[in-house]
């Protein structure tokens, strides 16, 4: 099974407010850098934003505020008409109480168990490029440099189960493409949503888990706990859950950062 998925692009963006400098070194993970047409929003990722600048950057305390109020994947040529409308979903967030949080210069940030979706604004194709943007209001955007996504066409794909209740089932799909193979969640409508990668050759089999629509998810003899509807693992090996593992050892390694520069600011007071 291939050991490394996706790409991780490392991008860089610097505005100069008056004297003040804001600076963001932004690591975006692309958990895979292909998508079929009919995959919902054009795949997963997820980022951690250091400040390398020498004032706070306000972020979002949820994953949820952040998603609607400052996190934008803007295809390109970019379209200014839609600062506007950013400005009105970031005030409302700003505007709750205790909403945002400084993230204050030296330290990241690593948002948890969300990955984030790309914008459905932008079309597919073979070669989709956007940017990843951070709004931190009045008209400011971090922006990253240009990324790539490639739409293809899978080598096949197979039904390995049904989930959910009479209410809302979806089908489980194994979808190759090359030497990859993923699970996608497929809603009745034949929309199509990133789970995790599998191995190429195991039979994929689902049974009911604890009856609280959780499912476990047996690649070959490795099992995994799904919950319906998230398309997101709640536990299985580093192998299937790749987003998991990436952001415990992200979090792992802000927070060892995180505190060496606090110990060293303070030292110089």
């Amino acid at each position: 099974m291939k050991k490394s998925y996706g790409i991780i692009a490392i991008l860089v963006s610097s505005v100069s407010l008056l004297f003040a400098e804001t600076n963001a070194h932004i690591e975006v993970k692309l958990f895979k850098n292909w998508v079929i047409e009919q995959e919902v929003n054009c795949g997963n990722f997820n980022l951690v934003i250091k400040n390398t600048g020498t004032e706070p950057i306000l972020l979002a305390k949820s994953h949820v505020h952040f998603e609607v109020g400052q996190l934008v994947t803007r295809p390109l040529p970019y379209d200014p008409s839609e600062d506007f409308r950013q400005e009105q979903e970031y005030q409302r967030v700003a505007g709750g109480k205790d909403f945002l949080f400084s993230l204050f210069p030296d330290e990241m940030h690593v948002y948890e168990g969300r990955k984030f979706l790309l914008d459905s604004q932008i079309p597919f194709s073979e070669e989709m490029r956007f940017t990843v943007s951070i709004y931190v209001g009045k008209g400011v955007w971090l922006n990253s440099e240009p990324l790539i996504i490639n739409g293809v066409v899978p080598d096949s794909e197979e039904k390995v189960a049904t989930v959910g209740d009479a209410n809302f089932r979806c089908d489980l799909m194994a979808v190759t493409y090359k030497n990859e193979r993923w699970l996608y969640s497929k809603s009745p409508k034949g929309d199509y949503f990133e789970i995790c990668p599998v191995s190429l050759t195991n039979e994929i089999r689902v049974e009911p888990h604890d009856g609280k629509r959780l499912y476990k998810i047996w690649d070959g003899d490795k099992s995994m706990i799904y919950q319906d509807g998230t398309c997101i693992l709640l536990e299985g090996p580093d192998e299937n859950n790749v987003f998991g593992k990436w952001t415990r050892e992200r979090k792992q390694k802000a927070e060892a950062d995180n505190a060496e520069v606090r110990r060293k600011k303070a030292e110089a007071q």
